[in-house]
């Protein structure tokens, strides 16, 4: 059953200042259908769009984005998060052989690509899914080795590597997805 929580309810579960978390959402969602600032209805959140005005939170208070560029980012995400089961949905795609049903955790990284084009934002991705992560020993140091897959938003593009990339923030995903998950009780 889908479960929907009031603004206050939500703030108080997360941690996060009222006035807050009604801006990002204004900023973050569109209009309210059943209501707006004079119709006397409190705006209700599903799981989905509770998550999209917390990691749009996220990118603007914690990554410094500022609030058009966190829309764009949250709308090139949008269709990965969904794919992966990050919006909550019910209806789960058929079975399919796939590695993504054999990762622990995603990061995404994100890089901006250039200055606005005709008032859009550009940036590139890179999404790690973490495999596994194994102690090793490597010429007598105690190190990891990590096993992963990666994957670039827009997909099939060709990018440098992470470790030549500048200006380069990261969301930890997995991580935001189950913090957001464990505060407001939704298994």
């Amino acid at each position: 059953m889908l479960k929907f929580i009031s603004n206050r309810e939500i703030s108080e579960k997360l941690g996060i200042n009222l006035a807050k978390w009604k801006r990002w959402s204004r900023e973050l969602l569109p209009p309210d259908p059943l209501g707006g600032l004079q119709s006397g209805y409190a705006r209700q959140y599903n799981p989905a769009d509770a998550f999209t005005v917390y990691l749009g939170g996220h990118v603007i208070a914690d990554l410094k984005y500022t609030v058009p560029e966190s829309r764009q980012i949250l709308a090139d995400l949008h269709d990965w998060l969904a794919r992966h089961g990050f919006y909550f949905d019910p209806i789960q795609p058929a079975s399919t052989p796939d590695i993504g049903r054999l990762v622990q955790a995603y990061q995404i990284y994100i890089q901006p690509n250039t200055a606005p084009v005709n008032g859009h934002y550009r940036f590139h991705y890179i999404i790690r899914g973490i495999l596994s992560t194994v102690p090793a020993q490597y010429k007598g140091f105690h190190a990891h080795q990590e096993l992963r897959s990666e994957t670039t938003l827009p997909e099939n593009q060709t990018l440098p590597p992470l470790h030549l990339w500048r200006h380069v923030k990261l969301i930890n995903i997995s991580a935001l997805h189950d913090r957001f998950t464990e505060l407001l009780s939704y298994k």
